[in-house]
């Protein structure tokens, strides 16, 4: 069907140039983030420290608010809310050289996390920012938390992580949430911006630090711990990679790797190998509650508790809840992943579409028009939030 952007305009009708469209869009939505109360959608939302809801918690036998140093010296690497929300998709290439922009001091380029090469340096989530040098503390994201020998980090989720059933298929496998570190697959050679994911091969090593991992139903506890350990299998992987190129489009957040997949099954093969085995998840270590040997039956959580057990400066830099099947939006606006936010991400995505007369962008009769009703319903829409 053929699109176009025909409006009613004082009593008759015309073309309403594209551009000022796309203007009026982007302005708008721009004030409803300003007014719109930001939301972690689902990622943890809070790191719980010495009060929940105006009264004091403390870690039973220790005395001290539930999240607590050592944390890591790296300034880069200190900052408990550095976990909360998704992870960073870039952060400044140290290989790259370093040097001046008006203003101020600047690090290599932004380039591509990977699963060959992790964060490090202060990154972004913000795709227009790959190849960039904005300055390198200029506000950009600290990429997550490093946890100090007998430190820990307490997380609270608004809406409990569920049980999911372990017979949903190959969409999660009953994985119910998952933690992001800062592990890395080893390599044959040193990984660069313009390295070829066809031509690394992985040497069945691992960068990695053992988090260990509890949950919770209530803040005093009981606390349940998994045998599984975070920081470990499987490292994040932000970018899909398709014939022999970053395709730029992001990997799945909420989907699981396949849990029973091992190191063994990672020898040997190329990055882009390893990324096929992902199945378009963008990684991360798998947890199922099913999988508590003191807590079988356990429902649900929400409370996430994550430690360093051997004092290896483990990093914690996300937890995410998976969905008990692939996710949907949470009404007409929410077009873009991560499902159930209102975020930037949606507004480019109705930009994208109704520029280009892409059927995705026609929300409001008349179909097959797009038009001044079209960009209403996507305001309204946005403006009404996710439940």
């Amino acid at each position: 069907m053929l699109f176009s952007s025909r409006m009613p305009a004082c009593g008759h009708s015309g073309l309403l140039p594209r551009h000022r469209l796309v203007r009026t869009i982007a302005a708008y939505t721009a004030f409803l983030l300003c007014i719109t109360p930001a939301s972690a959608g689902p990622w943890a939302d809070r790191v719980v420290f010495g009060l929940l809801d105006g009264a004091p918690v403390y870690e039973p036998g220790v005395g001290q608010p539930l999240t607590f140093g050592p944390f890591s010296n790296d300034p880069l690497w200190n900052d408990p809310q550095a976990a909360i929300g998704k992870p960073n998709t870039l952060d400044y290439d140290d290989l790259d050289g370093w040097g001046t922009v008006p203003g101020g001091f600047a690090g290599g380029p932004m380039r591509r996390i990977n699963l060959v090469w992790s964060a490090w340096q202060y990154g972004s989530n913000n795709p227009d920012d790959l190849g960039q040098r904005p300055g390198w503390l200029d506000g950009r994201r600290k990429n997550g938390l490093g946890l100090g020998p007998g430190a820990q980090i307490v997380l609270e989720f608004d809406e409990p992580i569920e049980d999911n059933p372990d017979d949903a298929g190959a969409y999660h496998w009953g994985v119910d949430f998952i933690v992001h570190g800062n592990a890395a697959f080893t390599a044959d050679r040193i990984i660069a911006a313009d390295t070829s994911m066809d031509a690394a091969l992985l040497t069945g090593g691992l960068i990695a630090e053992p988090i260990e991992v509890s949950v919770a139903q209530n803040i005093t506890g009981p606390w349940y711990t998994f045998v599984r350990t975070a920081d470990d299998l499987f490292p994040t992987q932000p970018w899909a990679w398709d014939a022999g190129n970053w395709t730029g489009e992001e990997q799945d957040w909420l989907k699981p790797v396949d849990p029973s997949l091992d190191m063994a099954d990672f020898a040997a093969i190329t990055a882009a190998d390893a990324i096929d085995l992902y199945a378009g998840s963008a990684g991360g270590t798998p947890f199922d509650l099913a999988d508590l040997e003191d807590a079988p039956n356990l429902g649900w959580v929400r409370y996430v508790r994550l430690r360093d057990p051997l004092g290896t400066q483990g990093e914690i830099c996300g937890v995410v809840d998976v969905p008990p099947g692939p996710p949907v939006g949470c009404n007409p606006a929410d077009i873009a992943d991560p499902r159930g936010v209102l975020d930037l991400a949606d507004i480019a995505a109705f930009l994208a579409a109704f520029t280009a007369g892409d059927p995705a962008a026609d929300l409001a009769d008349p179909v097959g028009v797009l038009d001044l009703a079209d960009i209403a319903a996507f305001l309204a829409a946005f403006d009404g939030g996710c439940p």
